[in-house]
């Protein structure tokens, strides 16, 4: 499934965002972080990874950036989909808002199985914060390459 979007590779202004709604998810792309919230019920495998890769792929293509997953509602992930963190080379970090102590508890679990950088947030918010923090630490690192 090819994705069409309406600018090419642009992204929003700091105080802007492009919303992409999928059947499975509707995601908030901001300049540096994305926030993804997938729908009730979803079983989430790599038939959906494929497609978010397409988004981040098309919307970040040389910019470092954060997924944050707005976990508002119940739905599974096949855990083995968090363990090909290869596929998103610009991707600084995850982070996890849960709003239930179950979808703490799942997203706990699932921490297992990313290799990469993934926090667990209980308000967006803080995972904001955190978002921005580790963006300043990258930009930081990499200043004068």
């Amino acid at each position: 499934m090819q994705l069409q979007f309406s600018e090419s590779r642009t992204m929003p202004s700091p105080n802007e965002k492009k919303v992409i709604e999928l059947d499975f998810a509707t995601f908030e792309l901001h300049r540096e972080y994305v926030i993804s919230t997938i729908h009730e019920g979803v079983a989430f495998d790599y038939p959906h990874l494929e497609k978010m890769t397409q988004i981040f792929h098309e919307h970040y293509p040389d910019t470092p950036f954060i997924s944050i997953a707005n976990r508002k509602y119940d739905y599974t992930i096949n855990p083995t989909c968090l363990m090909r963190s290869d596929l998103f080379s610009n991707l600084l970090g995850i982070g996890v808002v849960c709003y239930t102590e179950s979808a703490m508890q799942t997203a706990s679990f699932e921490k297992n199985f990313y290799k990469g950088t993934l926090e667990l947030f209980s308000s967006m918010d803080d995972c904001k914060a955190w978002a921005q923090h580790l963006l300043e630490v990258h930009k930081s690192k990499n200043a004068g390459l």
